[in-house]
């Protein structure tokens, strides 16, 4: 019996979310307001100034055109969908004009020139001095001991053992006598 009324709990909360999850699926629906849309300008352009009641939504169905489109003209992200009131949104960008080809059609006869040759200047070099060979002086019998670290370890240890063997043999034989 408690499994029964738990299931029937679920069921009613499920049919109540039901209709907001419908209603996140559907469009929005349109304003209740006409959106009068602007004339071209001479130049071709279309700009839209956004009035009170307005969306984005209800704005790119007046003019045919995607909102994502109309966001991206306006230097916005194409999942921006945000409007505000007084707004200046560029719907249509300008029309570019047509290139008309200016070329005459008898070319301009040139006269050819010799080329001079101008050499260029090049720094002359200043004479730098020459190496000279610096004496090194070998290195001391300290400096080879102990100027590789391998070397003084086994130099440590030759030494403890020296000692150990010394501090042996003089405590030995102090004690036997």
């Amino acid at each position: 019996m408690k499994i029964i009324k738990i299931l029937a709990l679920v069921c009613f909360c499920l049919l109540l979310t039901l209709p907001t999850t419908l209603s996140l699926a559907q469009e929005p629906a349109p304003n209740i307001y006409e959106i009068l849309t602007s004339t071209p300008q001479p130049d071709g352009s279309i700009y839209h100034i956004v009035q009170p009641g307005e969306s984005l939504w209800a704005i790119s169905v007046a003019y045919g055109i995607p909102g994502s489109e109309i966001m991206v003209l306006n230097g916005n992200s194409p999942e921006a969908d945000e409007v505000y009131i007084n707004q200046v949104l560029l719907i249509r960008r300008a029309n570019t004009p047509t290139p008309t080809s200016n070329a005459s059609p008898t070319p301009i006869p040139t006269t050819p020139q010799p080329t001079v040759f101008v050499p260029s200047r090049t720094p002359i070099p200043t004479k730098t001095p020459l190496p000279t060979a610096t004496p090194t002086l070998p290195p001391s019998t300290a400096q080879v001991l102990f100027g590789d670290s391998k070397k003084v370890g086994w130099t440590m240890v030759a030494c403890s053992g020296v000692g150990l063997l010394l501090l042996l043999v003089f405590g030995f034989l102090k004690k036997s006598r």
